[in-house]
């Protein structure tokens, strides 16, 4: 059936690997670690404050693995954080950092141990981008697991069966953190290129993951739990912020103060509801945040692990022509433009020609896709590649595509193509417009809020309207069309047109192509 296809996200745009890397030894929480394990050892017995004694002995650790009351007060110290009334905090968070990441290396007997600097921590930086990555990744892993499984549901959340309603889906086992962050994604890659950088307020991030279909005001319960989400989301973000994932703007603390305080009165309900503030300053108060490079990287990366198929814009200009016409299906425009001149760039004109002309072929439910992107890919082609466009005259599939595409070159001697092939044509292209791929749903996002879907859906019902008003007996000569997609496409057209008479019309031409079988 029509749009029986693996959903495709649209690409993302990353930077290069040591430019993701340089944003890693440039984030808060990094930076601190890796300068804690370069400072080992710290121990100080002499009471000199340089910490240089003792070298080669590292450091002594409690049994939970954390620095001593001591080494955590000199750590303070290195980091400059004295001043700070959160500094032992942020010392504690940087060391946990360094062990997770691998830069400290964790020696000694049992019930004794000790931490020395990783082996080969020196040659750790700006020179080995890929292990820099991967060992921030691998500490962010270590810290979406901590606080995702630290997410304790409040009572308001939970009805009288211990079920979460609400929830849109998503189980406490992995909360709304994950839920936010691939929403955060999605709501990244689909938007408009000026627009994909620009912060999202916290509480549009927190209803769209209660209420994915509710648009409409929500009532004083639904404003409370989407307080209480807010909340909580926001001082798991204020955890990850320093990991350089994520820029966040926390909510105001007076919006916190409950009735014992007063000020705050009800400014979380009025941050829940369906009108935000209009005034920017006002809005920030309510908390704001948008995934960094650095975020959108380990977000793709842990939506892949589910099987997810996330595209990173300019990887395809490696790729064979066949995955080339699959990923360009969910890309923007200007992002397939692009990605499809990319492909371009590295091939000959006649034999780029015949790649995609061949990975354009198939009867399979995708293959109407590929089509259609084949003729825009080709059309950035110039007269270079009319030899493999004449090959193809011919070809059942392919024949009405190089027509179009000869003549739109001004090409002479173009046999004109047969009714059957206009046809043919006519039912491809609509059918890979009706089934194009969707935008996956994540954690309750609605697709069609961040990709157009609804002027996609419009511009289509356009072009049926204007093929049945072209030719008053298309029905009559659509449903004898030897398409596998005929029959989709035809009761296709019986829910777009907005004539009773015409859909009813589809409607039989649609059961008629069924039962020819």
């Amino acid at each position: 059936m029509i749009g029986d296809q693996p959903a495709v996200m649209p690409p993302v745009r990353l930077p290069r690997e040591a430019e993701l890397a340089a944003a890693v030894l440039a984030a808060p929480l990094p930076s601190r670690a890796l300068r804690l394990a370069r400072e080992l050892p710290v121990r100080d017995t002499s009471g000199d404050a340089s910490g240089a004694a003792a070298a080669g002995e590292g450091i002594p650790l409690e049994p939970g693995l954390d620095p001593t009351e001591e080494d955590l007060a000199r750590a303070v110290r290195l980091l400059g954080l004295a001043e700070d009334p959160e500094g032992a905090s942020k010392a504690a968070e940087a060391w946990a950092f360094a062990i997770e990441a691998g830069l400290v290396e964790v020696v000694g007997e049992e019930g004794a141990p000790r931490a020395v600097p990783a082996e080969g921590l020196a040659d750790f930086g700006p020179g080995s981008p890929a292990e820099v990555l991967e060992r921030w990744y691998g500490s962010v892993d270590a810290m979406l697991a901590e606080l995702t499984s630290a997410f304790v549901l409040e009572d308001s959340l939970v009805d009288e069966e211990g079920e979460t309603p609400h929830l849109a889906g998503v189980g406490e086992d992995n909360g709304f953190l994950e839920a936010a962050l691939a929403s955060l994604y999605l709501m990244t890659v689909s938007a408009p290129g000026g627009a994909a950088g620009e912060m999202v307020p916290l509480p549009v991030v927190a209803a769209g993951l209660l209420f994915p279909e509710e648009p409409v005001a929500p009532d004083n319960e639904a404003l409370e739990q989407v307080s209480v989400v807010m909340t909580r989301l926001d001082s798991q973000f204020a955890v990850l912020a320093p990991t350089g994932m994520i820029e966040h703007q926390g909510m105001d603390p007076t919006l916190l103060i409950g009735e014992e305080g007063g000020d705050g009165g009800d400014g979380e309900e009025d941050a829940a509801g369906s009108d935000l503030p209009p005034d920017a300053e006002e809005e920030r108060r309510y908390g704001r945040l948008r995934l960094t490079p650095l975020g959108l990287y380990a977000v793709r990366r842990r939506l892949a692990e589910t099987g997810m198929d996330l595209p990173v814009l300019g990887e395809a200009a490696g790729a064979d022509a066949s995955r080339l016409l699959t990923v360009l299906a969910a890309y923007p425009e200007a992002a397939a433009r692009q990605e499809a001149e990319g492909w371009l760039a590295r091939r000959e004109p006649e034999k780029a020609a015949r790649e995609l002309l061949a990975a354009a072929r198939g009867s399979d439910p995708a293959a109407p896709g590929r089509r259609l992107e084949c003729q825009s890919v080709l059309s950035l082609l110039g007269d270079e590649a009319a030899p493999a466009l004449r090959e193809v005259l011919d070809d059942p599939e392919l024949g009405g595509l190089a027509r179009v595409w000869l003549t739109e070159h001004g090409v002479r001697d173009v046999p004109a193509p047969s009714e059957e092939m206009v046809f043919w044509l006519t039912v491809d292209t609509l059918a890979a417009r009706v089934g194009a791929r969707p935008v996956p749903a994540l954690f309750g996002s609605d697709p069609a809020a961040v990709s157009g879907g609804a002027a996609d859906e419009e511009e289509l019902r356009e072009l049926v309207d204007g093929l049945v008003a072209h030719h008053t007996d298309f029905f009559d000569r659509a449903w004898r069309v030897d398409h596998p997609a005929t029959a989709d496409v035809l009761e296709a057209m019986s829910r777009l047109h907005p004539d009773r008479r015409i859909a009813k019309q589809a409607r039989r031409a649609a059961f008629r192509a069924r039962s020819r079988g």
